[in-house]
């Protein structure tokens, strides 16, 4: 059973539109991109403790999937009918500055650092309704990664690279592109179709090669502060974490004039170890605080 002790009350309005969420779907507009949340799920769940993985099931069944994976871009597939809800997606913190501030960043409270934090109590809320914690499982999943992809952190007044039009491999793109998707699926040899479907079975065994990559003291480190008092100095300590990458390796990175033949292929080997450590460290940290929600031992 879904563990049913009181801890944290989510207030109704919030309830009610998780719930209102969870009727609709839309084609989605890219944040990792497929793969990539796909990767950061299949990671968490190979880690879920007994009780999580019985309550995820739970919750998952109410929307007839099966794993993580399966419902990991379900919050980028209503944003086309929810706009409301997409700038919970990132946070726009300025790149020269030294990390997170909410009076600067998020003034409305709708940046990813304090959806990710709502979705996370409406998850551990006892009296929320099923349906209300289905939702917000959805969304703690997939905000999880992206607050690990840097450029979700970040901002050079380009919409976190966005607007910075680049030559990928022969590619017309821009640079959040690049790492929503294609450093990832180039270096693991993944692809995501044109409908957005990607190959669960490629994906998951691409998820469980990166995850025997991770050394037991690298994760332990990695998934520190996820107790209730703890888990908002945690989540503000890794976004500055993925701003910092942002700065030093996707911005830090980019050659003056990216024009160069072989500077796609440079980026790409300098970039992808980060990218890599991101996946691994988003996969491991959401199944702790997935372990810590619903499956406390």
């Amino acid at each position: 059973m879904i563990d049913a002790r009181p801890r944290y009350r989510v207030p109704r309005a919030v309830c009610a539109l998780v719930v209102s969420l969870t009727v609709v779907f839309a084609p989605p507009a890219l944040a990792w991109g497929p793969v990539g949340h796909a990767i950061v799920a299949d990671i968490a769940e190979a880690h879920l403790n007994p009780t999580a993985r019985a309550n995820v099931a739970k919750l998952l069944k109410q929307d007839s999937a099966l794993h993580l994976d399966d419902i990991a871009s379900w919050a980028d597939a209503i944003r086309g009918d929810h706009p409301n809800t997409r700038s919970w997606h990132y946070v726009d913190i300025p790149l020269a500055a030294d990390g997170f501030k909410t009076w600067r960043d998020c003034g409305a409270h709708d940046c990813l650092v304090v959806q990710l934090m709502r979705h996370i109590r409406v998850l551990d809320d006892a009296e929320a309704t099923p349906r209300s914690r289905e939702a917000a499982l959805k969304f703690a999943v997939h905000l999880m990664g992206d607050l690990h992809q840097p450029l979700h952190a970040a901002d050079r007044d380009d919409r976190g690279g966005n607007d910075t039009p680049l030559t990928y491999f022969g590619h017309a793109t821009n640079l959040h592109r690049i790492w929503d998707s294609t450093i990832i699926e180039r270096a693991l040899d993944l692809h995501t179709q044109a409908d957005y479907q990607i190959d669960h079975v490629a994906v998951r065994a691409a998820a469980r090669r990166l995850d025997a990559e991770i050394r037991p003291a690298a994760a332990k480190q990695w998934t520190r502060g996820t107790l209730p008092l703890q888990r908002r100095d945690t989540v503000v300590a890794w976004t500055n974490e993925s701003h910092r990458l942002a700065r030093a390796v996707a911005y830090g990175l980019l050659p003056e004039t990216p024009r160069a033949p072989d500077w796609s292929n440079t980026y790409q080997k300098e970039s992808w170890p980060y990218a890599r450590v991101q996946l691994q460290r988003g996969g491991r940290r959401l199944a702790a605080m997935l372990n810590a929600v619903l499956g406390p031992e």
